[in-house]
């Protein structure tokens, strides 16, 4: 797992983990002060919820099913907190640990789960504790729900905002980081990120994965005539026009430079040969508009497939760049799809 998801799933597992210690030395100490009030079945509970936390302690670092193995941890851990809410040999400070349950959901669980959870726990929690110390006097009782109540409230709306700006800020950090600024384009590390997954589809399945190389022909010479401003709408050009002849499904990448890779899903090295000269003809076809003139482009290919050419993403990139410093040997403005000599194409 990769990505936004890889690194929610990191941060849900320290937290599940610090909440895990938490539990073991509350469970025990917890324990101790019941048996001190003579209240045995909560501190056996407690000294049981303490031993169960000691062994998710082993299982958190390893176990594929986060998760399920949160919710199986929250559920008895909620409960035990209303049960203790519930007992005449506990004092009202207990019902500090409900008001933990939003914060604890939300980092857990995420927004909706977070919600749903923290709404239903803390509304029992609430009513639970009402009935408990519910006195004659109904204004009295009405402040105590009333505070409570807002406080409750208060701490999951923060928990909720905190959650959520936590997200939107990963998420934009996350797309910053494997995008190019330039183009706009997935940079190398999206392709690594989105490769693998590809690559596990592909061998899951039995399908095809095939990547193309591509190269900017004489980029230097339009830096070096119109300048660098010129060069980078150069890039841009090159990104857009591309861009429009893809499907959904493919991945078109900046590695740097005048250098590009499309990755392509379900495609063999015949169907990238042909998705790349149709790149090509593209490209030849659609020109940079100038100021008072246009500035023709071409490009120059390698295809690389999954399985023939090596299995890792650097073996495709290696094969590939092969190909494509063969086609630009051989002339530029052509497609090589295999270790062979190429045949001439049309120059632009």
């Amino acid at each position: 797992m990769t990505g936004p998801l890889a690194s929610n799933e990191r941060h849900r597992r320290q937290v599940l983990k610090a909440l895990l210690w938490v539990t073991l030395v509350g469970g025990l100490f917890f324990s101790v002060v019941n048996l001190l009030h003579d209240n045995w079945p909560l501190a056996l509970l407690e000294l049981c919820y303490a031993g169960v936390s000691a062994y998710l302690l082993r299982l958190i670092d390893h176990t594929r099913h986060l998760q399920l193995l949160t919710a199986v941890y929250l559920v008895p851990f909620f409960s035990i907190m209303i049960l203790a809410v519930s007992q005449a040999q506990t004092t009202f400070a207990v019902f500090a640990w409900v008001q933990t349950i939003p914060i604890i959901c939300y980092m857990l669980l995420g927004l909706r789960l977070g919600m749903i959870s923290s709404v239903l726990f803390v509304g029992i929690g609430l009513w639970v504790f009402s009935r408990r110390f519910w006195s004659e006097g109904w204004l009295p009782n009405l402040e105590i729900v009333t505070n409570l109540g807002l406080a409750s409230l208060l701490i999951m709306l923060f928990a909720h905002i905190y959650e959520y700006s936590r997200l939107l800020n990963e998420k934009r950090l996350t797309e910053l980081a494997s995008t190019d600024t330039l183009t706009g384009l997935a940079n190398r590390m999206k392709l690594a990120e989105v490769f693998e997954r590809e690559r596990a589809h592909a061998q899951r399945n039995g399908t095809p994965l095939a990547l193309v190389f591509l190269d900017i022909d004489h980029f230097k010479q339009i830096n070096d005539r119109f300048g660098h401003e010129v060069g980078d709408r150069a890039l841009e050009h090159f990104a857009e026009s591309l861009s429009q002849r893809l499907r959904v499904s493919d991945l078109l990448c900046r590695l740097g430079g005048e250098e590009f890779a499309v990755l392509l899903p379900g495609s063999n090295a015949r169907q990238a040969q042909d998705i790349a000269e149709d790149l090509r003809a593209r490209l030849v076809q659609n020109p940079m508009p100038l100021a008072d003139a246009t500035l023709p482009m071409t490009l120059s290919a390698g295809i690389a497939e999954l399985g023939s050419d090596g299995q890792t993403l650097d073996d495709l990139l290696l094969a590939a760049d092969r190909r494509t410093y063969a086609a630009k040997r051989a002339g530029r403005n052509q497609v090589i799809a295999w270790d062979e000599a190429p045949q001439a194409a049309p120059q632009a």
